[in-house]
């Protein structure tokens, strides 16, 4: 991974400290686009890694090069702790307490069990920006299910449908192609959530999903429905 020298960083987010905790895809890309922007991310891991840190060998390839993992963690520091210990809280939280924004995509109950959900560390640190980046929605059956792009973004959507020919077969999604767009969006609302605090004094919970996400990107279609 790379690391960088926050002192040296440029940008628009030059001095804006974020911490990660994000697995696979959309969470890291939201961090890593704001480490472009200049941001200092430190990625918190278990001590087995990102499971992305995988993905090379997963599809044959040898390690110790992942492209696929580099894509979107660069320009960040990493640091593997066990956040189900009392020890581990304990760094995660040191981190969290000058930090400008915490991002996330682990799922909702996972991040209520381990006491680091919005609720638990806005009562902490008011002015911190909560980024939390979802499958399905922070509300709902579906709240707490896990979620891959090709699943919440591209299906349940409705997008692979509107691409299918009469009597078809779906086509194919490449990977991360839902989970990249959901990141932009994520980035941008953290930009927006910090430019409020900057007037303000407080931070917030930012969120977005890959199905809405997915909804946004066929929303022509879906509003000439609802007409």
């Amino acid at each position: 991974m790379t690391e960088t020298d926050p002192t040296e960083a440029v940008g628009p987010m030059r001095g804006v400290k974020v911490v990660e905790l994000g697995v696979w895809v959309a969470g890291p890309a939201t961090a890593g686009v704001l480490a472009d922007w200049g941001a200092d991310v430190i990625k918190i891991e278990p001590p087995t890694g990102d499971p992305c840190r995988q993905f090379q060998r997963m599809l044959g390839g040898d390690m110790p090069t992942n492209p696929i993992f580099e894509m979107d963690n660069r320009s960040k520091r990493s640091i593997a702790v066990d956040l189900g210990t009392d020890d581990g809280l304990a760094i995660a939280l040191e981190l969290l307490a000058d930090a400008d924004v915490f991002v996330t995509n682990l799922r909702v109950g996972a991040l209520a069990r381990l006491g680091i959900d919005h609720p638990s560390v806005a009562s902490r640190f008011p002015r911190l920006v909560y980024c939390q980046i979802t499958g399905y929605g922070s509300d709902g059956e579906d709240a707490d299910r896990a979620a891959y792009d090709v699943g919440a973004f591209w299906a349940r959507s409705g997008l692979a449908s509107l691409l299918t020919p009469p009597d078809g077969d779906p086509p194919f999604q490449r990977g991360g192609m839902g989970d990249h767009s959901t990141a932009l969006a994520a980035a941008a609302a953290v930009s927006a959530a910090l430019f409020e605090r900057e007037r303000y004094g407080q931070g917030q919970l930012v969120e977005t999903s890959l199905i809405r996400q997915g909804a946004y990107t066929i929303s022509f279609d879906l509003n000439l429905l609802l007409m």
